[in-house]
């Protein structure tokens, strides 16, 4: 896969950002929407085939590969050819675990269940109430304050940034369409900025910290994963236990930990820092 991606911002879930968050219906549109429903097909396509299909130009498929932060159109096949690949992969179970669950569907249920539960069991047992306290007064005390995650976790920064917004604090929190191009121009050494990441990958989170440090700001990381190489980029890093899924390659226990986590910080917030 090409070293600006990974697991965690793939060229799929780009794709699927930029329908959602489309205004119009305009032709970088249209090219999304025929790339994803002939998507089997993009590996092995020309780019004149697929502007053929978009009714547009090949220059103007190339541009719209250069919006998506690749080189060129065959740079974005093997992009959507890695995408697919790693879809292949989403359900990790063995065989005997896979005969249990078609013999017993309700085993599926456990399963997914007792791994949220569990996760947030675990988080509740070591989450530290003077650890909250001191993210509480961080948050307070930024005079800017900046919100950066990928996938899901650029939801739950939206959504804190909602919350918090309610309690008298303002901050930032970028939904991008389609590139997940980060906004960092608005960092200073003012800046507080709380990168959220479940696994907290080198790429493409430690890049994502580097730019953000680049430009004088503080980096609080909030993660679930203690081991993470990242965590020496940061400035100050706050750990959440828990589980994480082992047999999905998209994150499911994680993601609900982290939002109970953001939870807790929302409600203490609005405890020690009522409106004013």
């Amino acid at each position: 896969m090409n070293n600006k991606r990974n697991t965690e911002v793939d060229i799929l879930y780009n794709l699927l950002t930029y329908i959602n968050a489309s205004y119009s219906q305009g032709i970088y549109y249209t090219i999304c929407y025929q790339v994803l429903n002939n998507i089997e097909k993009i590996p092995n396509i020309s780019i004149n085939e697929l502007a053929d299909l978009c009714y547009t130009s090949p220059a103007t498929i190339s541009r719209f590969c250069k919006a998506l932060k690749c080189d060129n159109f065959a740079e974005f096949k093997k992009e959507v050819e890695s995408g697919l690949r790693q879809a292949n992969h989403e359900i990790k179970l063995n065989s005997q675990n896979l005969g249990e669950i078609h013999n017993e569907p309700s085993k599926c249920i456990d399963m997914v269940y007792d791994l949220s539960i569990d996760s947030l069991k675990e988080s509740k047992q070591y989450v530290n109430i003077h650890e909250i306290d001191h993210l509480c007064d961080i948050i307070y005390n930024a005079k800017k304050l900046h919100f950066f995650g990928f996938q899901f976790n650029k939801i739950l920064a939206s959504d804190i940034q909602f919350k918090l917004v309610k309690l008298g604090k303002f901050s930032y929190a970028f939904s991008d369409r389609g590139d997940d191009s980060q906004r960092i121009e608005l960092l200073d050494k003012n800046s507080v900025a709380i990168v959220l990441s479940v696994r907290a990958r080198m790429m493409p989170v430690g890049e994502l910290i580097r730019s953000i440090k680049n430009r004088g700001a503080q980096v609080i990381l909030i993660t679930m994963n203690k081991q993470s190489e990242v965590i020496k980029l940061a400035d100050r890093t706050f750990i959440i236990h828990g589980q994480e899924s082992n047999f999905t390659e998209s994150s499911l226990s994680g993601t609900t930990t982290m939002k109970t986590y953001l939870d807790l910080l929302y409600v203490r917030y609005g405890i020690l820092y009522s409106r004013r």
